[in-house]
């Protein structure tokens, strides 16, 4: 079967991120978006923004406000608003998001931040600009280095709980890789239960053949084992086992310190036209991505039959 792409009407749309309400079996989705006459030279990333719509299948769509919340020339965050992660907590929802300083190092540099409302489906996001997680310089590479192929990363937040201790993925470049091939996926350990501050850990992926790991997703396979997924541009991607194949990428592991021992598999190729893909454990596990030839949202028909980590922080505060 030929899934439809959602396409909104007056905006380019890519990477998307959501969250799923159960009483009411309904996808809030958060998109990032810009005007079509910016795609062609490339344009769009450096204006993107964050719109809002609702769907029960990703099949037909309701669109909401395609700015509900921007970057702001009076904040650190002054450029765009790049992948993100949402959550629910006690006082309402966190909007946890990337972005970068035009005035700090190229302007490519990626920061964390965080918004706050006391709805999910609500106009406008506020942010808490004291909130800025930056990456370490021992760990991670805090700026772009000279000769790598691919800019800064610090970006695509994902966040878990793991023996009742809070966690965040994020998309990065290891210190301890050559360059090229220093793609990670970081993790941040909670300090103190909260969302403000964190202990910056290794990496939970490091493997060394790819110079991106981005969009990533923890989760649990069929046989019960963690399941690290993440996306790959194909021209980055120099693992053995995957061919060049780009696209969402997964490695298995019994506990989350074993995943740089295990071989990645593909989950679904860059040319199946779909990028910077979610499973969707609530539709079977489906790989559900943004069209990366035309723009807009579109399920693979991929079934991947994995399940959600813990994410439930509705015991959490802000604070």
């Amino acid at each position: 079967m030929i899934y439809p792409t959602l396409h909104h009407p007056t905006r380019y749309i890519w990477d998307f991120w959501y969250y799923f309400d159960p009483r009411l079996k309904l996808f809030h989705v958060f998109f990032l978006n810009a005007d079509p006459a910016l795609v062609p030279d490339e344009k769009h990333h450096w204006v993107s923004q964050v719109g809002y719509a609702i769907t029960k299948d990703f099949l037909t769509v309701e669109w909401g406000p395609h700015d509900v919340f921007t970057a702001s020339s009076d904040r650190w965050d002054n450029t765009s608003i790049w992948t993100g992660d949402v959550i629910s907590i006690k006082e309402g929802f966190l909007l946890f998001y990337t972005s970068r300083n035009s005035k700090t190092d190229d302007g490519k540099t990626q920061n964390i931040g965080v918004a706050y409302a006391d709805r999910i489906d609500t106009r406008r996001w506020e942010p808490i600009p004291e909130i800025r997680i930056r990456p370490d310089g021992l760990i991670y590479e805090p700026r772009y280095v000279p000769g790598d192929c691919s800019i800064h990363a610090w970006r695509d937040p994902f966040l878990f709980r793991h023996n009742n201790q809070i966690y965040m993925l994020i998309s990065a470049k290891a210190v301890k890789r050559p360059i090229r091939k220093n793609g990670a996926i970081g993790l941040l350990h909670s300090q103190d239960g909260g969302f403000r501050n964190w202990e910056i850990l290794k990496p939970i992926a490091d493997p060394g053949f790819y110079s991106e790991m981005e969009v990533s997703q923890l989760l649990l396979n069929t046989k019960g084992e963690y399941e690290l997924v993440y996306s790959i541009s194909p021209k980055w991607d120099y693992a053995l086992a995957t061919n060049k194949a780009g696209g969402l990428h997964g490695i298995n592991s019994p506990n989350l310190n074993g995943f740089n021992q295990n071989s990645p598999h593909v989950l679904l190729p860059f040319d199946s036209g779909l990028y910077a893909c979610r499973i969707i454990p609530e539709m079977g596990g489906e790989i559900v991505g943004f069209d990366h030839r035309t723009g807009g949202i579109r399920r693979s028909g991929v079934k991947t039959g994995f399940r959600h980590v813990n994410r439930d922080f509705l015991d959490c505060s802000l604070i």
